[in-house]
Protein backbone atom coordinates (compact mmCIF):
# COMPACT_ATOMS: atom_id res chain seq x y z
CA UNK A 1 0.00 0.00 0.00
CA UNK A 2 2.59 2.35 0.95
CA UNK A 3 4.61 2.16 -2.74
CA UNK A 4 1.18 2.43 -4.18
CA UNK A 5 0.72 6.04 -2.85
CA UNK A 6 4.19 7.08 -3.03
CA UNK A 7 4.10 5.78 -6.69
CA UNK A 8 1.05 7.92 -6.81
CA UNK A 9 2.59 10.91 -5.71
CA UNK A 10 5.74 10.61 -8.14
CA UNK A 11 3.47 10.43 -11.00
CA UNK A 12 1.45 12.94 -10.04
CA UNK A 13 4.17 15.83 -9.42
CA UNK A 14 5.80 14.62 -13.26
CA UNK A 15 2.18 15.48 -14.35
CA UNK A 16 2.10 19.11 -12.36
CA UNK A 17 5.91 19.52 -13.72
CA UNK A 18 5.27 18.42 -17.57
CA UNK A 19 2.12 20.63 -17.18
CA UNK A 20 4.12 23.67 -15.95
CA UNK A 21 6.75 23.37 -18.36
CA UNK A 22 4.08 23.74 -20.74
CA UNK A 23 2.41 26.52 -19.61
CA UNK A 24 6.59 27.86 -19.64
CA UNK A 25 6.60 27.30 -23.46
CA UNK A 26 4.42 30.97 -23.32
CA UNK A 27 5.08 34.40 -22.84
CA UNK A 28 2.65 37.70 -23.02
CA UNK A 29 4.18 40.53 -24.49
CA UNK A 30 3.01 44.05 -24.97
CA UNK A 31 3.76 47.15 -26.91
CA UNK A 32 3.25 50.46 -28.31
CA UNK A 33 3.42 52.26 -31.56
CA UNK A 34 2.21 55.25 -34.00
CA UNK A 35 2.14 55.73 -37.54
CA UNK A 36 0.31 56.65 -40.31
CA UNK A 37 -2.71 54.30 -40.48
CA UNK A 38 -4.11 52.03 -37.79
CA UNK A 39 -2.92 48.88 -39.74
CA UNK A 40 0.71 50.10 -39.79
CA UNK A 41 0.61 51.04 -36.40
CA UNK A 42 -1.00 47.36 -35.25
CA UNK A 43 2.09 45.69 -37.65
CA UNK A 44 4.70 47.72 -35.78
CA UNK A 45 3.37 46.79 -32.53
CA UNK A 46 3.75 43.11 -33.25
CA UNK A 47 7.41 43.82 -34.56
CA UNK A 48 8.31 45.09 -31.62
CA UNK A 49 6.58 42.30 -29.63
CA UNK A 50 8.37 39.74 -31.87
CA UNK A 51 11.66 41.28 -31.05
CA UNK A 52 10.68 41.20 -27.40
CA UNK A 53 10.34 37.40 -27.58
CA UNK A 54 13.46 37.06 -29.74
CA UNK A 55 15.34 39.04 -31.61
CA UNK A 56 16.27 36.26 -33.36
CA UNK A 57 12.84 35.67 -34.80
CA UNK A 58 12.96 39.09 -36.04
CA UNK A 59 13.95 38.39 -39.66
CA UNK A 60 11.92 35.92 -40.59
CA UNK A 61 8.73 38.06 -39.46
CA UNK A 62 10.03 40.70 -41.70
CA UNK A 63 10.23 38.47 -44.46
CA UNK A 64 6.84 36.57 -43.62
CA UNK A 65 4.77 39.79 -42.89
CA UNK A 66 4.90 42.55 -45.18
CA UNK A 67 3.71 45.72 -43.45
CA UNK A 68 -0.26 45.40 -43.10
CA UNK A 69 -0.69 42.21 -42.75
CA UNK A 70 -3.50 41.41 -40.67
CA UNK A 71 -2.72 37.67 -39.64
CA UNK A 72 0.78 37.50 -38.36
CA UNK A 73 3.45 34.24 -38.65
CA UNK A 74 6.02 33.69 -36.59
CA UNK A 75 8.03 30.64 -37.34
CA UNK A 76 7.62 28.49 -34.31
CA UNK A 77 5.07 30.46 -32.73
CA UNK A 78 1.51 30.40 -32.35
CA UNK A 79 0.11 34.07 -31.66
CA UNK A 80 -3.06 33.97 -29.38
CA UNK A 81 -5.13 36.40 -27.54
CA UNK A 82 -4.19 39.82 -29.98
CA UNK A 83 -5.53 42.40 -28.28
CA UNK A 84 -5.31 46.24 -29.77
CA UNK A 85 -6.14 49.52 -28.37
CA UNK A 86 -5.21 52.17 -31.26
CA UNK A 87 -7.02 55.90 -31.49
CA UNK A 88 -5.76 58.76 -33.30
CA UNK A 89 -3.30 61.35 -32.03
CA UNK A 90 -2.36 64.69 -33.80
CA UNK A 91 -2.98 63.27 -37.34
CA UNK A 92 -1.15 59.72 -36.63
CA UNK A 93 -2.66 56.58 -34.95
CA UNK A 94 -1.30 55.43 -31.54
CA UNK A 95 -1.51 51.68 -30.64
CA UNK A 96 -1.06 49.74 -27.75
CA UNK A 97 -1.00 46.02 -27.96
CA UNK A 98 -0.52 42.76 -26.15
CA UNK A 99 -0.30 38.69 -27.24
CA UNK A 100 0.73 35.77 -25.90
CA UNK A 101 3.19 33.77 -28.31
CA UNK A 102 3.94 30.04 -27.41
CA UNK A 103 6.03 27.67 -29.22
CA UNK A 104 4.77 25.41 -31.34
Amino acid sequence: MKKSIALGVCCAASMLFAAGSAQAECVSKGANATASDEAAAKWYVMETMVQAVSWGLWPGFLSANPQHTKNYKVAGYKISNEVYNCKPQGGQVFCRGRATFCKS
